[in-house]
């Protein structure tokens, strides 16, 4: 039976009455039946919302019901091994790239680079110069058939002959005994010590931790990086999670949603951006500081060879002598904390507040502006990431003298007590550097420590010093190259390649791959 409110209306002959909620007749039903409303119970809120929203399909937004036990688990064990996989096939470079950090360069230029017999007379004030050349030398006016009381009495094999004379040019550019290539005996190092050649070669440093220790040494500490990872990202979140709830201020994870540079924050959308921005760099700080220890033992993995004991986790936080950070890398680590997360999570806030740079309106753009932003937080982090591990180092060699130096001790008032405990447990795989603070350390690296080739054959000069190529008399770069003492600033970011063709690959993969908002 069609009702009043199904028939239509002619002054409103294109309106169609909704489909869902109460008819309006039932007031006027609910009025002509008030005297059995005692008799019948009340509908509830919860009632009368399932009968208004009974035909609305909302199973695309939200789901059914929560997942289950098994679900959470799976979920977990899926990031896990991803992260695992991540962290195993990047652990070589990692493990280069922190022994060329801690390595110290050599502190001389190499005997293979040869001063052209051009350049040496160009030199008015030198000995080398032409004022004395015309003279013949001692050696020159010795006799050959005199016998030599320095050397061996065996008979000379090459024939003499007394009407051969010595033209100038061959008294000129004869030899010196002083010039001549001798054989010197080459330093043993122990079999454990890598010789490096070069301060910058992740694949020097690769091939020559495979020749000595084969895959073992080439995935070292990969077990306790994938450990720090996992505990660094947690307590960071729960730590920023706590100081936002006590600040009153939203948490810069769950704002930013998606995050718009590599492992950066996107806080622009926070009603407090300044607040969110203190937040994420305190949580930061406060991580990095907690969990000091475990990545001093990651460090000690590394630069250690695989012989050295001990090798787990457990075993090496024993050995440590305090679960503490020590005094003299709390300001190295606070550092290396904090300062690339306040630039990295400051980006974004500068380019779409300052800049205008929109990832909706200027995808392009945005995804270019943050890879550079990425890029400028890469430079930034790499100096301070080669005096932190310096400075590890230094740390675990004082903590090593400390225990050598009470076992002597002890040896001394117990002379027939054992003496294994005598022995050195830390042996690093390259000579590694001092550590003389965060800005002395900088400055050692730029100014002090190895020697660099500058000018325009500076990098043939690095190559042939490299390659260690005998030096041949008279003959030497056509270009002449300058030694200067130091790495220069090159020498502070060492391993930057791991960390910039990373940068490039994400960049490359999001472009290609079109990702949402032209993020990064």
């Amino acid at each position: 039976m069609a009702t009043s409110r199904d028939a239509p209306n002619p002054l409103r002959p294109y309106y169609r009455p909704p489909s869902i909620g109460l008819a309006p007749d039932s007031a006027a039903n609910g009025t002509a039946a008030s005297h059995h409303a005692s008799s019948f119970s009340k509908p509830s809120f919860e009632s009368k919302a399932r009968d208004i929203l009974s035909d609305l399909d909302y199973g695309d937004y939200m789901s059914d019901g929560s997942p289950s036990v098994a679900d959470m688990a799976k979920r977990l064990v899926d990031q896990a091994l991803w992260d695992y996989t991540t962290i195993f096939l990047g652990q070589p470079l990692e493990v280069a790239k922190t022994i060329l950090q801690v390595h110290q360069a050599a502190g001389q230029a190499p005997p293979s680079i040869a001063v052209s017999s051009d350049d040496v007379k160009s030199r008015p004030n030198s000995y080398a110069s032409g004022k004395y050349e015309d003279y013949p030398s001692d050696e020159d006016d010795s006799d050959a058939d005199s016998p030599s009381y320095f050397t061996s009495t065996a008979p000379n094999l090459r024939s003499f002959s007394p009407t051969a004379q010595r033209s100038p040019e061959r008294r000129r550019h004869a030899p010196s005994r002083s010039n001549s290539s001798t054989p010197t005996p080459s330093s043993t190092k122990p079999p454990h010590k890598l010789e490096l050649r070069r301060a910058d070669s992740l694949l020097e440093v690769l091939a020559q931790l495979w020749q000595k220790e084969s895959a073992w040494g080439v995935w070292k500490a990969t077990n306790m990086t994938f450990v720090y990872n996992f505990l660094l990202k947690t307590s960071e979140s729960w730590t920023r999670s706590l100081l936002s709830a006590l600040l009153n201020v939203p948490d810069p994870g769950l704002i930013s949603g998606a995050a718009s540079g590599l492992g950066s924050l996107d806080i622009v959308d926070s009603p407090n951006p300044l607040a969110s921005l203190a937040v994420a760099v305190a949580a930061a700080a406060i991580a990095g500081l907690a969990l000091a220890p475990l990545d001093l033992i990651r460090t000690r993995l590394i630069v250690t060879p695989t012989s050295s004991t001990p090798r787990n986790i457990y075993p090496s936080l024993r050995s440590l002598p305090s679960f503490t950070i020590p005094n003299s890398l709390l300001p190295i680590t606070l550092l290396h904390s904090s300062l690339p997360v306040l630039f990295s999570t400051s980006a974004p806030l500068v380019l779409r507040s300052s800049l205008g740079i929109d990832p909706n309106l200027t995808p392009a753009t945005h995804s270019l502006s943050t890879f550079l932003s990425s890029t400028a937080e890469l430079f930034l982090r790499l100096p301070l990431e080669t005096v932190l591990r310096r400075g590890q180092v230094a740390a675990l060699q004082d903590s090593d003298t400390k225990r050598l130096s009470e076992a002597y001790r002890t040896l001394r008032a117990n002379p027939g007590g054992d003496d294994s405990a005598t022995t050195r447990n830390f042996k690093t795989i390259v000579d590694v550097g001092p550590y003389k603070g965060v800005l002395g350390t900088m400055w050692f690296i730029v100014r002090e420590e190895g020697v660099t080739f500058v000018g325009p054959g500076g990098a043939t000069a690095a190559l042939a010093a490299a390659a260690s190529v005998p030096s041949t008399p008279g003959v030497g770069f056509a270009a002449r190259a300058r030694v200067r003492k130091g790495q220069g600033m090159q020498g502070l970011w060492r391993g930057w390649r791991v960390g910039f063709w990373g940068l490039v690959g994400v960049w490359g993969v999001s472009a290609l791959g079109g990702a949402g908002g032209g993020e990064f």
